[in-house]
C-alpha cells in the first residue's frame, strides 16, 4: 500500500509525510498505538515512499507502488529492508545486535536502510541498551522504525531519542469504507465486521464471520437457558464450556458474551446502534429478561472470572456456581 491507500489516523500521515518533503525525518521514529490500528502498513508506505525512484512529491510525497522497488518491500524481499521481531516471548540481544551491524553498513541498492521492529516492548534489558547506543549515534543511511502498543514498557531513553507518532483506533465508518472497497461482501456483513473491530483494521480482517457467528448462537442460547433457569442445562453448558474448551476457545466465547452483554445494555440505554445488529430481534427477546442491574452483576463476575484465568481454576466449577447463583428460582 501507497500512503494514498491507508485508512484513519490522517494527522499521522500527513505529519510523516510533511517530515519527508521537509526533510525532518528522523533517524529513529517509534509507533505507539493499539495492536490492528495499521502501524506496520504506516511503516511499510514509508519505507516505500522513501526508497521509491519514482515517487511523487505533490501535493505530499508518496511512493508508485508499482516499481520494482516498491513491490520488493511489499514482498518482504527487499535487500535493504530488515523486519525484527520476537522469536519467542523476548527480543533478544544477539537480535539486536545483528540489527546494529547491519545499520552501519551502506545500502544495497536504495536510498536508506529501513529497519521495522516490530513488538519493541519485548526487548530484554540487554537488548534495549543495546540498541540504544545505535540510537544515540545513529547511522546517516539507516531508519529505524519501533512499532509498540505499550510504550511505557520502553526504557525511557529509547523513546527521548525518537520521534513519536501516535496512532489512535480508525472510526467504525473508516473501517466500513475500506472493507467496502476491497472486498465483495454483504452489507450486513461490512457493518458486523467494523463494529467488531473495535477501531482496529487489523482485527476486521482477521474474524472469521462464519466461527464467529456459530461462537454467537452459543452464547444467545446459554443466555436464553439462564434466563429460563434450567439448572440442567446450566450445568451441562459449564461442563462444556469448561471442561471440554480450551483455554482459547472459552476466552474467545468470554469474549463473545461480554459484548452481547454490552449489547443488551445498550438496547435498554435506547442507544440505536449495537455491535450484533443483525440478531436485534433475539436480543430484544433476551433484554426483556436481563435488566441493567442484572447485566451489571453478570458483566463484572464473567470479569472476574477472566481475570482469575491465569491461576489455572476450575473452569467448570466456576461456572457452575456463576450460572447456579443467577438463575432464577424455580
Amino acid at each position: 500500500m501507497a500512503f494514498r491507500d491507508l485508512i484513519g489516523n490522517e494527522p499521522v500521515k500527513r505529519a510523516l509525510q510533511m517530515a519527508v518533503r521537509e526533510g525532518r525525518l528522523g533517524h529513529s521514529l517509534l509507533f505507539s498505538g493499539p495492536e490492528g490500528v495499521g502501524k506496520r502498513q504506516f511503516a511499510l508506505a514509508l519505507a516505500k515512499t522513501i526508497n521509491c525512484p519514482h515517487a511523487r512529491r505533490e501535493p505530499l510525497p508518496d511512493s508508485c507502488d508499482a516499481c520494482p522497488s516498491c513491490r520488493k518491500f511489499d514482498r518482504g524481499e527487499h535487500m535493504d529492508f530488515s523486519l525484527i521481531r520476537p522469536e519467542t516471548a523476548f527480543l533478544k540481544i544477539e537480535q539486536i545486535r545483528v540489527l546494529c551491524e547491519h545499520a552501519h553498513r551502506k545500502p544495497f541498492e536504495a536510498r536508506r536502510r529501513i529497519f521495522l521492529i516490530d513488538g519493541a516492548e519485548a526487548m530484554t534489558e540487554q537488548a534495549a541498551n543495546a540498541l540504544l547506543k545505535t540510537l544515540e549515534e545513529p547511522p546517516a543511511e539507516s531508519l529505524l522504525i519501533l512499532l509498540t502498543d505499550q510504550p511505557t514498557r520502553l526504557l525511557p531513553t529509547i523513546r527521548s531519542r525518537c520521534q513519536i507518532y501516535y496512532f489512535a483506533p480508525l472510526r467504525t465508518a473508516e473501517i466500513e469504507r475500506f472493507l467496502r472497497e476491497r472486498f465483495t461482501r454483504p452489507e450486513e456483513e461490512v457493518r458486523l465486521l467494523a463494529r467488531l473491530a473495535s477501531g482496529r483494521i487489523g482485527k476486521a480482517l482477521s474474524i472469521d464471520l462464519s466461527v464467529y457467528r456459530e461462537m454467537r448462537h452459543e452464547i444467545l442460547e446459554l443466555l436464553a437457558v439462564l434466563a429460563a433457569g434450567d439448572r440442567v442445562r446450566l450445568i451441562k453448558a459449564a461442563e462444556y464450556l469448561g471442561r471440554r474448551l480450551d483455554r482459547e476457545d472459552f476466552e474467545r466465547r468470554l469474549e463473545i458474551l461480554e459484548q452481547v452483554l454490552s449489547d443488551l445494555l445498550r438496547l435498554h440505554l435506547g442507544v440505536e446502534e449495537v455491535v450484533n445488529a443483525d440478531v436485534a430481534p433475539r436480543l430484544t427477546a433476551l433484554a426483556a429478561f436481563f435488566p441493567p442491574p442484572r447485566l451489571m452483576r453478570l458483566a463484572e463476575k464473567f470479569a472476574a472470572l477472566r481475570r482469575d484465568l491465569w491461576r489455572n481454576l476450575n473452569r467448570q466449577l466456576a461456572l457452575e456456581a456463576l450460572f447456579l447463583s443467577e438463575a432464577p428460582s424455580p
